[in-house]
C-alpha cells in the first residue's frame, strides 16, 4: 500500500510552478477521452499512431463547495433528450458534424455553450500529449548532471519535441536500439541523441536551434557520468501504462474538494493500493459512480470530448492558417469559441491548477494564441 502524504506534494508543486497552494472546497466531476490505453514503442515504430495525434484529456465540471443546481430540463431540451437513453454523451453533442469547423456552427453546441456559460459551473481538465509526455524525461533526467541549467528546461523540451516530430523515424531508431525508457549503456544513448541533433541542428538560430544545442552539451555531459535517473531501470520499449496518475494527482492538488470520477477499472484498481493523507489524517477525497446515475459525470463526458476535438484542431494548423480561417467564420462559430476561452480564463481566475497541460510550453503557448483568434480577441 502507498502512503502520501499531500501536504508534501502539495507544497514541491507550488514552489515549482510558483501557484499558490488551493485549499478551498470545491466538488469536482470527471470523465476521459483519448485513452490509447498502453503506448509502447513497435519494431515498426508507436503501437499507435492516433495517439501521437491525440491528447489524452481528463476533464469535466466543477463547482464550490459541495451543493450546486442546474437546469437538467432546460439542458435535456437542448439535446432533444429522449426518455430510452441512459445518458448524455459526446457523440450526442457532435451530432451530425462533418468535422470540427461545422461542429463549432451546430446549433446544438452553440445552446450548450451557451447553457454552460451562463451556469455558473466551472470547467477544468488535465491533458497530456503522449509523445511528449514519454520523451521529456530525457530531459528532466538532465537535473541531476546540469542543475544550473532548470530554467531553461521548458525550452529545451519545447525544442526538442518540435525536433522528434521531425525527425521522427530516426528517433524511433535509437529509442528501439536502446530499449528505451530502459536504457541499458546511457554513454552510447548519449552519443547516438547528440549525433542525431549535430547533424541537423543549425545552432545560429535562437529557437530551436540555441536549446538544441543546449540539450546536446547537456547529453553530452551525461553520457560521460552514464546516468540518467529516469529512463533507467523500467519495462524496455513501454512509454506509457496507464494514465491514474493524473486521476491522482487532482485528488492531491485539490485535497479539500471532493472527486467523482466516472468508472474506469484499471484506474480503480490502482486507487485501491493509495493511502492519502493530510495532517495525519487519512483522506478518502474520491469515490468511482455510474455515468449514467450522474448528471455531473455525463457532462464531463461532453466537456473531455469537447476539448480532445478542440486540441486535435488546433495542432492541425499553423498560426497563418488559424489567421485565414478566422476570416470565414461566422457569428456562432466566432461566439462558441469565445466561451470556450471565457471559461478557460474564468478556471484560471480560480486556479492555475485547473487546468492542467503536460505538452511543450510553445504547444501550449500556440494554442492559446490560436484561440484567441478564432475568437475575435
Amino acid at each position: 500500500m502507498a502512503k502520501i502524504n499531500v501536504e508534501e506534494v502539495k507544497k514541491e508543486m507550488s514552489e515549482f510552478y510558483h501557484i499558490p497552494i488551493f485549499d478551498e472546497e470545491m466538488t469536482f466531476y470527471y470523465d476521459e477521452s483519448g485513452n490509447c490505453r498502453k503506448f509502447s514503442i513497435t519494431e515498426s515504430g508507436f503501437n499507435n499512431d492516433e495517439a501521437i495525434k491525440e491528447n489524452f484529456v481528463l476533464a469535466g465540471v466543477a463547482y464550490e463547495g459541495k451543493k450546486f443546481e442546474i437546469d437538467i430540463s432546460e439542458l435535456h431540451k437542448i439535446f432533444h433528450y429522449q426518455a430510452s437513453q441512459k445518458e448524455l454523451k459526446f457523440r450526442h453533442l457532435y451530432h451530425n458534424s462533418t468535422n470540427f469547423i461545422s461542429f463549432m456552427d451546430s446549433d446544438r453546441l452553440t445552446n450548450f455553450m451557451k447553457w454552460l456559460n451562463g451556469s455558473g459551473l466551472y470547467i477544468h481538465f488535465s491533458t497530456m500529449n503522449n509523445l511528449f509526455y514519454s520523451l521529456v524525461d530525457i530531459v528532466d533526467s538532465l537535473y541531476e548532471t546540469n542543475p544550473l541549467c532548470v530554467s531553461y528546461f521548458p525550452n529545451i523540451k519545447s525544442a526538442f519535441y518540435d525536433f522528434i516530430l521531425e525527425h521522427q523515424d530516426e528517433t524511433i531508431d535509437i529509442l528501439i536500439k536502446h530499449s528505451y525508457p530502459n536504457v541499458k549503456n546511457v554513454c552510447d544513448f548519449c552519443d547516438d541523441l547528440c549525433s542525431l541533433i549535430y547533424s541537423y541542428n543549425d545552432d545560429t538560430k535562437y529557437y530551436p536551434g540555441f536549446f538544441l544545442e543546449l540539450l546536446r552539451q547537456m547529453l553530452k555531459t551525461a553520457g560521460k557520468l552514464r546516468k540518467m535517473v529516469f529512463i533507467q531501470d523500467n519495462d524496455d520499449y513501454i512509454l506509457i501504462k496507464e494514465y491514474y496518475l493524473l486521476y491522482l494527482e487532482r485528488c492531491e492538488i485539490f485535497s479539500k474538494s471532493r472527486h467523482f470520477f466516472d468508472e474506469e477499472k484499471e484506474v480503480q484498481k490502482e486507487f485501491e493500493n493509495i493511502q492519502l493523507y493530510e495532517n495525519k489524517i487519512e483522506l478518502n477525497n474520491w469515490k468511482f459512480v455510474k455515468s449514467t446515475e450522474n448528471i455531473y459525470v455525463q457532462l464531463s463526458d461532453l466537456i473531455a470530448g469537447l476539448f480532445r476535438k478542440l486540441f486535435l484542431f488546433l495542432d492541425s494548423y499553423t498560426i497563418d492558417e488559424i489567421k485565414e480561417m478566422a476570416l470565414t467564420l461566422n457569428n456562432n462559430q466566432t461566439t462558441n469559441f469565445l466561451i470556450i476561452l471565457k471559461l478557460i480564463n474564468k478556471s484560471n481566475d480560480k486556479s492555475l491548477y485547473l487546468i492542467k497541460n503536460a505538452n511543450s510550453s510553445k504547444n501550449i503557448n500556440d494554442r492559446m494564441v490560436k484561440l484567441e483568434i478564432l475568437s475575435g480577441k
